[in-house]
């Protein structure tokens, strides 16, 4: 879903990783999906690049600042940009036209946001979304300290552990693999002229 920007993408995911422990997979899948909105509202690729950046930045920002779940906050910013109300409303943010038109008034922007296109709204909700997040900007990396933080960031670190277990072991499942498959087709086999002797025969179901 990132295009031509996955080199830069994934980079910076690998950078995020190293710096604050969070999980790069999970990190490069939440942009991808803003990436994949974006682009879906007619959004131009680098500045659709940029906006999917720094929503899944936000996402971990409003998870530490409200403790809530990574991935609740990566749906209630999915939601938000995609202009559904209600998720962010419970965070305290305001989305609706009113306050998306007062938005564009201040960015000199004097059209109306009902004769906006998808691309437009969408960009203007980021803009609206982004603003009002003010206070929970960083606090991932201001608090990454606390208790909350330390066993998300664990969290992370063990999901990472599992991915690099699985990576060494795939070599040795991919011999195995087709071994099992063999034995347990045998098996069924087996069975079934096993059953097939014994005289079993499926009962029908009313």
């Amino acid at each position: 879903s990132m295009g031509e920007f996955y080199d830069e993408a994934f980079e910076y995911a690998q950078l995020v990783e190293s710096k604050m422990g969070i999980d790069s997979s999970e990190w490069m899948r939440n942009q991808g999906v803003f990436m994949t909105l974006a682009t879906g509202f007619g959004v131009a690729g680098d500045r659709a690049y940029k906006m999917s950046q720094q929503l899944t930045q936000l996402g971990y920002d409003l998870s530490s600042f409200y403790n809530i779940s990574v991935e609740d906050a990566m749906k209630k910013i999915k939601s938000g940009f995609a202009g559904e109300l209600e998720p962010l409303r419970r965070l305290g943010y305001a989305l609706d036209i009113a306050t998306l038109q007062q938005v564009a008034y201040e960015h000199g922007i004097n059209k109306s946001v009902n004769a906006m296109t998808h691309a437009e709204k969408s960009q203007l909700r980021y803009v609206a979304i982004m603003e009002q997040s003010g206070n929970a900007m960083g606090d991932l990396a201001r608090t990454v300290q606390t208790p909350a933080n330390a066993l998300r960031i664990l969290k992370q670190q063990v999901t990472q552990l599992q991915r690099a277990l699985g990576n060494l072991l795939i070599p040795t499942l991919q011999k195995l693999l087709p071994i099992v498959q063999t034995v347990v087709e045998v098996a069924t086999e087996l069975v079934q002229r096993f059953a097939d002797l014994a005289g079993f025969v499926l009962p029908e179901i009313d």
